[in-house]
């Protein structure tokens, strides 16, 4: 039986780099979904989905589904203070 190789993305060495790249596609969007991460790093829908849900696993106690946007975004609560941590004085 042959061997299977798989190609190695930028986005595929190591898991910090993966989810911060993933970040960074949030920041700029202001959600992530798999075809985001698919379109912006130029991967398959299935490493897409596998990098999405390495970011989800990272980052799930703030993230939430947004059925307007079709992706994930942080929880509204989590926006609510400045520096995320809840003795710092609310943004509204």
């Amino acid at each position: 039986m042959p061997e299977i190789t798989f190609i190695e993305t930028p986005a595929g060495r190591h898991l910090k780099s993966r989810v911060d790249a993933v970040m960074a596609i949030y920041k700029q969007h202001g959600h992530v979904n798999r075809n985001l991460i698919s379109d912006k790093l130029k991967l398959t829908m299935l490493q897409s989905s596998q990098l999405l849900r390495e970011f989800l696993n990272a980052h799930a106690p703030v993230l939430e589904w947004d059925n307007f946007k079709n992706g994930y975004k942080a929880h509204s609560k989590f926006k609510v203070y400045s520096s995320g941590a809840p003795d710092s004085s609310p943004l509204i």
